[in-house]
């Protein structure tokens, strides 16, 4: 399938995300809970992501503290700082999309055959990430 899943703003800084494209009736989602009447979505809000970044920032400041020299400014330190949005975003997939493994069959292994639930999670996975790129530049904007 391997399309950008629809977002939209629903208020000053929350998006919301819509499985609505993989609602369609076929042996795995005739199961589901949802569907094209009320499909799944997930709201992501700018400030989560930032506080996200920033608890990212400041653990990693922290292990840069007691390993580098005194000397170094914190100046310094903080552009030795890289934030990996994959792990933030990751993060949001497991709490958001993949806890809900009763709603969403096609995620839940018990359920269904694991190389569908793969192959299925792994499409799923690109679009998200794909769309929360996309969700992740407009927060900056925003903040």
């Amino acid at each position: 399938m391997s399309n950008i899943l629809n977002y939209s703003i629903i208020g000053l800084e929350d998006f919301n995300i819509s499985f609505e494209k993989y609602c369609t009736p076929c042996e795995i989602q005739k199961y589901c809970k949802y569907g094209k009447n009320e499909p799944f979505t997930v709201v992501i809000n700018c400030s989560d992501l930032y506080r996200a970044k920033e608890k990212v920032k400041f653990d990693q400041l922290q292990k840069l503290q007691k390993t580098e020299d005194v000397s170094v400014t914190y100046e310094e330190l903080v552009k030795k700082v890289k934030i990996n949005l994959q792990n933030i975003f990751s993060q949001i997939w497991q709490e958001k999309v993949k806890a809900q493994k009763e709603e969403i069959r096609c995620l839940d292994t018990t359920k269904v055959d694991a190389m569908l639930v793969a192959q299925q999670g792994q499409e799923w996975w690109q679009d998200f990430n794909s769309t929360m790129k996309a969700i992740n530049t407009e927060c900056e904007k925003i903040l």
